[in-house]
């Protein structure tokens, strides 16, 4: 007995001991698995920093550390979710990425559409990635997706972190990307940060009662007094006589459609009888009246737009376009655009992105004046950021890395209407100096009208008396809605020429789908969205009830594409849309081809003719010349070239490769001036390789010279 006594004895001790060893293996795995979680989260002090002085500008100093404590614990968890294969992308990612894109942007739902009646999805629009890999462009801007009651093209957002069910839902949008990325496609997407539909819960919400969602909006007990009156300027401006005795000065956007910036709303309380009422409140909407401004002095929207930042950059969106930017702060006295708190607001956004999802970058939508446009690019500041224990630099700026190029636009327009360079010449000397870790979005058209709100009366009357004819008014003037080939007559070598400025000026080029192919107004769609409109408004108590007309004519460049048009213009089926696509092509691939187009130095050069629009793009190794001739004239094209490059190529240059078409083109430049004329035809593009031209003509000839 008492062996047995021993024999247990041992045996405890020995099941004692393992118990012990086994609680210090699991004591210790916990140990490390808290510190892999602590390794894994840092904060660099200048994003910490940065955080906490735009918490404090937006919200108080008394609320900083309380508002502080909650992004990190967003940015703790949206990290811990990020798929490791994102990670890897972060560490491997350079700074400035986004330098080299060709941004193509579509709806998902009218591009490449198999059916007449019926709108595309995820699903069908997978179908089309073979297309726009061919075209040759590189990152895709998926026009508003969530979920939205589409009553303004998807920007009225009445679930910002849902797909919308008839594009295929999150299913189909994961299986989108998934081959997208597959095929090397980078994504872009729309952040909608000024406003929200009333289909959104938290309207809903209030309409039921729950007054704790007023301070979800901005609004008023009582609709201010008010005059209104056009601007030769500014447009239509309403002048708001606050109950602080200040004036709020502010652009009305839509005065075709609505007729001042407040709503009525009618909410359901129980009064202090215990008996229901409705009280009426009124609601503030920079756009439509359906389209509620949302109240960012209210923390719960920060946290509530972090979450879907973070849904989106994890499920792989690499570029985030902050829809309506200038608007987010509206305090009483100002004009509601571009203030203190705005900046602060971006600046925290920004900063969250580059500690949660580092790969991922800001593009911002400001149609400004160009001093007001820059400062939203903010400031250049160098980070640490660690991913996967890793540490990795990352040189950004403290708010956008791009930004719309508003002025770009409109100039190209007046340049290309006016047959006369002066336009763009003239913009571009007030443009201001950007950071050089940021780049411009430049571009044609995109799914809104051609703006007109931000140049002098002259140029608005230039190219609103061109334009409107050949598309519809929008704004009363201040803008004027159509496709890029009505614009251009439907002519192919105009429409190259636009392209071609648009790949050879400084920044990221953006094509709005269908103009590669010279896709046309589609009037019935516009007709199609008025109708909508207009039944719905038949509802009393709709917002759709306030709006003064159905008609939106920026819907006459919003119609769908059939994928066949697509395909059958890549194929060479149809004489004038195949030709389009071949020019705008074949502009991508060179454009491509050619690294000083993104990387490269500016320089407009001096010409005799209004119509000659030259000017050279230049690095450490290579040197292009693009002459544009605006005219509908053949023109002798005299342009005084730089003393360097003339010296760079022993002063003989006689011969220059035309990369458009491969042609050699004779030049006669005079050493006395350096000045080069060449014969130039209507229309025509050249693009002439100034890399090392000093070659013998005897070798050129043999490629087969022309007189061009």
């Amino acid at each position: 007995m008492k062996k047995l006594y021993i024999i247990l004895a041992v045996i405890l001790l020995l099941f004692w001991g393992n118990i012990n060893t086994f609680a210090e293996d699991l004591t210790s795995e916990t140990n490390q698995e808290v510190v892999q979680e602590e390794n894994e989260f840092f904060v660099d002090s200048k994003i910490q920093k940065e955080i906490k002085t735009s918490i404090q500008n937006v919200y108080g100093k008394e609320s900083v550390e309380e508002v502080y404590n909650n992004l990190i614990e967003h940015a703790k968890t949206a990290i811990k979710n990020r798929p490791q294969k994102l990670k890897e992308q972060d560490i491997k990612r350079t700074s400035d990425w986004f330098k080299d894109e060709i941004i193509y942007m579509f709806y998902v739902d009218q591009f490449g559409v198999i059916q007449k009646d019926k709108n595309s999805t995820f699903e069908d629009t997978t179908l089309m990635l073979n297309y726009l890999q061919e075209l040759g462009v590189t990152t895709l801007y998926l026009l508003p997706f969530v979920d939205s009651p589409m009553e303004d093209s998807g920007f009225d957002v009445k679930n910002p972190q849902d797909v919308r069910r008839e594009l295929g839902g999150m299913a189909q949008f994961e299986n989108f990307i998934k081959s997208a990325k597959e095929k090397g496609f980078k994504i872009k997407a729309d952040l909608v940060l000024n406003h929200l539909s009333d289909k959104h819960e938290w309207f809903k919400n209030l309409q039921r009662g729950d007054l704790e969602y007023l301070n979800y909006f901005i609004w008023s007990n009582k609709k201010p007094e008010y005059k209104k009156y056009v601007d030769e300027k500014l447009g239509t401006v309403v002048e708001y006589q606050e109950d602080d005795g200040t004036i709020s000065k502010r652009r009305l956007i839509f005065p075709e459609n609505t007729e001042d910036n407040w709503r009525e709303v009618g909410v359901n309380i129980t009064n202090e009888d215990g008996k229901s009422e409705t009280k009426t409140y009124y609601l503030y909407h920079t756009f439509y009246p359906f389209q509620l401004d949302i109240n960012w002095e209210n923390p719960e929207i920060l946290y509530y737009t972090l979450d879907t930042i973070s849904t989106w950059a994890n499920l792989g969106v690499d570029i985030f376009r902050m829809d309506a930017i200038p608007y987010l702060s509206k305090e009483k006295g100002t004009n509601a655009e571009n203030q203190p708190k705005t900046h602060a607001i971006v600046n925290i956004l920004s900063n969250y992105i580059q500690l949660t999802a580092p790969s991922s970058v800001i593009q911002v939508e400001a149609c400004q004046e160009p001093k007001d446009i820059a400062p939203y690019f903010g400031k250049n500041h160098t980070v640490n950021i660690k991913i996967n224990n890793s540490e990795k630099e990352l040189y950004r700026t403290s708010e956008a890395q791009i930004a719309y190029n508003f002025p770009y636009m409109n100039a190209i327009w007046a340049t290309l209407i006016s047959e006369d360079k002066k336009y763009f010449t003239d913009i571009y000397k007030k443009m201001p100096s950007v950071p050089k870790n940021t780049a411009w979005g430049v571009f044609l058209r995109v799914h809104d009208e051609l703006t007109l709100e931000m140049v002098n009366p002259e140029v608005r009357e230039l190219i609103f008396q061109d334009l409107e004819p050949k598309g519809a008014e929008f704004r009363k003037g201040f803008g004027v809605s159509g496709r890029l080939a009505n614009f251009l007559d439907k002519n192919p070598n105009r429409i190259e020429m636009a392209f071609s400025i648009l790949f050879s000026i400084p920044g990221i080029p953006i094509i709005y789908y269908g103009d590669e192919i010279g896709i046309e107004n589609d009037y019935q769609n516009a007709e199609k969205q008025a109708k909508k409109r207009r039944d719905k408004s038949m509802g009393e108590k709709s917002a759709f009830a306030k709006l003064l007309s159905a008609f939106d004519s920026r819907d006459i460049n919003r119609g769908s594409v059939p994928q066949k048009l697509f395909y059958g213009s890549q194929y060479g089926w149809y004489a004038f849309n195949s030709k389009v696509y071949n020019k705008v092509k074949h502009l991508i691939s060179l454009r491509k081809s050619l690294p000083v187009m993104s990387d490269g130095s500016f320089e407009i050069l001096k010409t005799t003719s209004k119509e000659n629009f030259s000017y050279i793009r230049k690095n450490k190794t290579q040197e292009i010349l693009v002459i544009n001739n605006l005219s509908k004239d053949k023109i002798v094209a005299e342009i005084t070239l730089p003393t360097t490059t003339i010296l760079k190529n022993n002063r003989k240059i006689t011969r220059l490769k035309n990369l458009i078409n491969g042609d050699n083109i004779r030049v006669n430049v005079s050493l006395q001036n350096n000045t080069m004329h060449l014969r130039v035809a209507p229309y025509q593009v050249l693009w002439l390789d100034l890399s090392g031209v000093n070659k013998g003509d005897e070798a050129l000839e043999e490629n087969g010279a022309s007189d061009g």
